[in-house]
């Protein structure tokens, strides 16, 4: 279901009660405005976005490069404070608290110091918990996808899917349950991402961990989204909000339905005007 604007474009989510067993929502933006400065001048990042992610759903964030999305996701974290706007999680207030969130950035990031199974564990060992019980768990999960026998390998030991994979392992296991994901197939080739999408689909259908998730594919939003928010250029504002009708559990099939190809059709024409404005030069 598309949700239109009423003033054309812009619009504000209201957050609502979370629709798993009555409890808040696992995040809520609200009114969030991010303004940076540099030799007095002064640029506008984020222009009052408001969004929310229920208990147990994934969510993605669309929109042309430089809107303001990692911006956002620091903010989320606590690294950036933002100018207006709160933050809250689980209906607790967290603005410009960190170790909130549980994140992964486009690149693996491993420390190449250390072994895929310590990586793993980086989470936990931050929060005094890489005890015996989370080196086993480790290990199980290691194995369940797909990197069994890799454990004490270093990550140049690995392929980038491989080490996607570790780095997405080391993200699921730390103890804060929101997951951030910004834009983690990025690098990888069209084949790895698209086994990378699939091997994400179903680990999370399996865990349904909250997960707020930074894509410019959109093929990727619609196969992996509970709900989409696309994003305006600079400064970035939410244009709109879809919720993508597909049941779970979902399969790679339901991309060539004639309902996702409209969506992925109507997605491309917002990005492609917002791209366009983007290019066009100020009078």
């Amino acid at each position: 279901m598309i949700q239109e604007t009423q003033d054309q474009h812009i619009t504000t989510e209201v957050s609502v009660p979370s629709k798993v067993n009555n409890v808040p929502p696992a995040l809520e933006v609200s009114g969030i405005s991010k303004a940076f400065s540099h030799r007095r001048r002064e640029t506008s990042v984020l222009d009052n976005v408001s969004l929310t992610v229920e208990q147990q759903e994934f969510v993605s964030i669309i929109g042309p490069s430089g809107c303001g999305k990692s911006t956002l996701f620091h903010i989320i974290g606590g690294l950036v404070k933002p100018d207006v706007g709160v933050i809250k999680m689980n209906g607790n207030t967290v603005t410009g608290q960190r170790g909130k969130i549980s994140y992964m950035p486009q690149q693996p990031a491993l420390f190449p110091w250390r072994t895929i199974e310590d990586n793993v564990l980086l989470g936990s060992e931050l929060k005094g918990a890489a005890n015996d019980l989370a080196r086993e768990a480790a290990r199980h999960w290691l194995e369940k996808v797909g990197l069994g026998g890799f454990e004490r390998a270093y990550p140049h030991m690995l392929s980038g899917g491989m080490q996607q994979r570790a780095a997405f392992l080391r993200a699921l296991l730390a103890p804060q349950e929101l997951m951030l994901l910004d834009e983690p197939f990025s690098a990888l080739d069209a084949l790895t991402r698209s086994e990378m999408q699939s091997w994400l689909l179903k680990l999370w259908e399996e865990n349904r961990r909250s997960v707020l998730f930074i894509t410019h594919n959109i093929e990727e939003a619609l196969l992996l989204s509970g709900s989409i928010y696309v994003f305006s250029g600079r400064p970035g504002s939410i244009l709109h909000k879809i919720e993508v009708p597909f049941p779970r559990p979902r399969r790679e099939e339901i991309a060539d339905s004639p309902e996702f190809l409209k969506l992925k059709r109507q997605l491309s024409e917002w990005m492609r005007e917002e791209q366009a404005k983007s290019r066009t030069p100020l009078a």
